[in-house]
């Protein structure tokens, strides 16, 4: 969120860059004139974003024959 606080973009933008220098996927958006804790995203430019979290999570979180998720 652009506006957040908690979490500032500057902040997670500089960790979310240290992750992919190591190697690790990392899928990061900053969305304009929202704050933390923006829900569901309806009616802001965060719109959308579970479908993408949940896209992100399908792609590098998968289950094993006993059901237990790991990630890889």
């Amino acid at each position: 969120a652009e506006n957040d606080f908690i979490a500032p973009a500057e902040v997670m933008a500089r960790r979310a860059d240290g992750l992919m220098r190591a190697g690790v996927q990392v899928e990061f958006h900053v969305y304009p004139g929202v704050r933390h804790g923006f829900g569901t995203g309806s009616g802001t430019s965060a719109r959308g974003w579970i479908k993408q979290a949940a896209g992100f999570w399908k792609r590098f979180v998968k289950q094993d024959r006993l059901g237990v998720k790991s990630a890889y």
